[in-house]
């Protein structure tokens, strides 16, 4: 399971994992639609949108449908722009999320990608999140799921 955490400033998520998948999987994960459609969608959430233009400067975009509860159906709406890119070990870009008490504000998820010895050492921060109340304590709860699908998907 992904160890998770709410750094003290209360401005970023920092999720961690080991997969037994070498970074190059790991990281074609992250930046390709197809396998990126299969490891988004969950019990929750279906993912129906995901674009990535995997340059600097290229821009990205998902979007997915809250499956339960009384928000089923609802679309939720993500966007951003590559800000830096250095396969197999980094993406980063720039997050708007349609639900944010401020969409538009823009918030930064970095992933890390470290080649271990039985694989890779993925570290996914989420930060920009201190002036957003409450929002770091709900991607808390949902970037564990998320990392841990990525986990999932690359080592079947």
């Amino acid at each position: 399971m992904a160890a998770t955490r709410i750094t003290p400033d209360n401005d970023a998520v920092v999720s961690e994992i080991e997969i037994t998948a070498p970074p190059d999987r790991v990281f074609r994960s992250l930046v390709t639609r197809d396998q990126a459609l299969q490891w988004g969608s969950n019990d929750a959430f279906e993912m129906t949108l995901w674009e990535m233009d995997a340059r600097p400067g290229g821009k990205w975009h998902f979007v997915s449908k809250e499956r339960k509860g009384t928000n089923a159906g609802r679309n939720i709406d993500h966007h951003g722009e590559i800000l830096a890119i250095d396969p197999p070990r980094l993406l980063e870009y720039s997050w708007f999320a349609s639900w944010h008490p401020d969409p538009s504000h823009r918030t930064v998820v970095r992933w890390e990608l470290s080649p271990t010895k039985a694989g890779t050492h993925l570290k996914m921060t989420h930060s920009g999140l201190a002036q957003l109340p409450g929002v770091a304590q709900g991607y808390s709860q949902g970037w564990p799921g998320l990392v841990q699908s990525i986990k999932n998907f690359v080592e079947k």
